[in-house]
């Protein structure tokens, strides 16, 4: 079996697709009449109906949003950041809700408030308030825009969860008067602890994304043989790939775009010309809209007409917020944000019956190192929503890991299995295209092997990732074996258990770190300090799990983070130490009942003492 490779019946990939759903989620309940001092960057109105809701005890200061135009702007603002409670950002909407321009203002400007705020030293948390970035169904309207922030944000929670507050999408139709109560709410939810740091709202309900298991169709999309098929990066790790199924689906003709395609599809060529395939590679730049509307006016003339788009382009380089530049920036969104912008464009005036965007489930998840590329996912989710609105056809695919970049990026230490994304075969994977593709399938499908409960112990170690919980076991649900220390803990002296379980969570810790048998971890130590990573955390949960025959979080190594800590959750948990402790408690009550209060006996004499010590040893004998 492939790497990543789960079996469902006789559906291999039923296990790998997903979609994003929003079930309502009531906000909990608050003060709202809490103190706080607010830094707001948004529209007049917005700004001027939260200074009138949020209360007396709460002081608004406003940020003009032509502040972001420079950095210099910003660090001027840096002394009264220290004083702030929250700082909300509303960036503005544009006229064009595909206008690309737009998304690289508001991906820089935000980043740039960020970084302010983290210079600021600042406990102010961050709130990035969207309209229409995330559609909670097909049909609504989107904004790839505002996408983009979503996709940033995610990725920033996760870098600087510090200074991170969460993201509040609200439909661009909603009244000031109900934004900012709907804000309100979003924003003193996350200081009650909800943890709900993605909150949408639409028609008054308040929603939040979780990935959900969804079968794909079982009816794949066969192609025209006497059309063409557009693929843009092609020459990249999944190009090839692509390109072979575009053949297996019935294509006859694809035209590979690269900007330098050299002789590298030479080969892929003529496997498919034996079987009478037509690849044609053209030398562009996806960017450059003369190279692209010649190509464009080439379909129906020498090429025959164009039936699919196919974006599976990608360019950059991993770089943390604090070290991006403008430049890293550009090179990340050209490939993406520019060119389908250019391609939607271009099918415009030659339609297209298929236009496949190439996303990533890093957009939904977070991704450090990477907030430019979880960025143009989040862009790329929402155009495919905006086109469908506008009765075009679009499907985007979230992908997982492919193994091919796995192991590309393994040699650079840039990604790592240890995350919880199994890599997937690249021939597995991309068999998913034509399923996906099914109308049946709706917009966007997430196609990712996991290990989720791994993932999410590795992200919850900075973020919350609520979005994984539905795929997350619950404790009624796992039906562990009697285990041999539960056994022997059972017949231990009721006295010895606790020793017991602390010996044996300071030895599973001990070993999962690496650290020899002689060698013991100082119980008062953070595990995290000592040097165990996600990985090591969860190993420690599931060893304990089995050992104990016990349901553990994915979390509790993180909630409990020394042999201390976690030893006396579980002696909670465990009914042989729950019955140890009652046992030992009601035999103290028993050996101190009746016995004089320690403060009477501050007055007797000495024969007084001496006779009260000799009636307590008779009475031991």
């Amino acid at each position: 079996m492939a790497p990543g490779e789960v079996h469902s019946g006789n559906r291999p990939l039923d296990d790998w697709c997903y979609e994003l759903a929003w079930p309502a989620c009531p906000a909990p309940q608050v003060d709202p009449s809490s103190a706080a001092r607010w830094l707001v960057a948004a529209d007049d109105e917005l700004c001027t109906e939260l200074r009138r809701v949020a209360g007396a005890d709460c002081r608004v200061e406003l940020l003009p949003l032509t502040a972001f135009a420079g950095d210099g702007d910003l660090r001027a603002l840096l002394e009264a950041l220290p004083a702030l409670d929250h700082v909300l950002y509303a960036p503005p909407v544009s006229a064009d809700p595909l206008d690309v321009g737009h998304a690289y203002r508001v991906f820089h400007a935000t980043r740039r408030l960020a970084a302010a705020m983290r210079a600021s030293n600042s406990p102010a948390k961050l709130f990035v308030i969207t309209r229409n970035a995330q559609p909670v169904a097909e049909g609504d309207r989107a904004n790839p825009a505002h996408g983009a922030l979503w996709g940033l944000g995610r990725s920033l929670a996760l870098e600087h969860p510090e200074i991170w507050g969460g993201l509040i999408d609200l439909d661009h139709s909603t009244p000031a008067a109900l934004a900012v109560r709907q804000v309100l709410a979003a924003v003193r939810g996350a200081d009650a602890e909800d943890h709900e740091d993605q909150v949408v709202y639409r028609l008054g309900a308040r929603r939040v994304p979780r990935l959900q298991r969804r079968p794909v169709p079982t009816d794949a999309v066969t192609l025209s043989s006497d059309t063409s098929q557009l693929v843009i990066g092609a020459t990249g790790n999944i190009g090839p790939h692509l390109i072979r199924q575009l053949a297996q689906m019935g294509a006859t003709t694809v035209v590979a775009v690269s900007r330098n395609p050299g002789d590298r599809l030479h080969a892929l060529a003529e496997s498919l010309a034996a079987v009478g395939k037509n690849l044609v590679t053209v030398a562009a730049d996806v960017t450059d809209e003369g190279a692209m509307t010649a190509l464009f006016d080439r379909f129906g003339a020498d090429l025959p007409p164009l039936e699919g788009i196919y974006l599976a382009a990608f360019a950059g380089r991993p770089v943390l917020l604090s070290e991006m530049t403008d430049d890293d920036v550009t090179s990340m969104f050209a490939p993406k944000l520019d060119a389908a912008a250019l391609l939607h464009r271009l099918s415009v005036t030659t339609p297209a019956r298929y236009f496949v965007l190439f996303s990533s489930i890093s957009g939904l998840t977070g991704s450090r190192w990477l907030a430019h590329y979880t960025a143009t996912s989040g862009y790329l989710d929402a155009l495919a929503y905006a086109r469908r609105v506008m009765g075009l056809p679009a499907t985007v695919v979230d992908w997982g890991l492919w193994k091919s970049l796995a192991d590309a990026e393994h040699q650079a230490n840039q990604v790592s299995v240890g995350s919880g994304l199994l890599p997937m075969d690249d021939e597995v994977a991309i068999g998913a295209l034509p399923l996906v593709m099914n109308p049946a399938a709706g917009v966007r499908t997430a196609v990712v092997a996991a290990d989720w409960p791994l993932l999410a112990a590795a992200y919850r170690t900075r973020g919350s990732l609520r979005i994984v919980d539905d795929l997350l076991p619950a404790p009624e649900d796992v039906t562990l074996p009697e285990s041999e220390f539960r056994q022997a803990l059972r017949k231990c002296h009721p006295e010895r258990r606790q020793d017991m379980l602390f010996d044996h969570v300071g030895a599973l810790a001990a070993a999962v770190m690496g650290m020899p048998a002689t060698q013991t971890l100082d119980p008062s130590a953070g595990f995290f300090q000592l040097g165990m990573d996600s990985l090591m955390s969860v190993t420690l949960q599931r060893s304990l799990s089995e050992s104990l025959g016990e349901f553990l979080p994915a979390s509790v190594v993180f909630d409990y983070p020394t042999v201390y800590s976690l030893t006396d959750y579980l002696a909670t948990i465990l009914p042989e130490l729950i019955e140890a402790t009652e046992a030992t408690g009601a035999a103290t009550a028993a050996v101190t009942a009746g016995q004089p209060d320690p403060d009477t006996y501050e007055d007797f004499t000495e024969d007084e003492l001496l006779e009260q010590l000799s009636e307590r040893l008779r009475g031991t004998r």
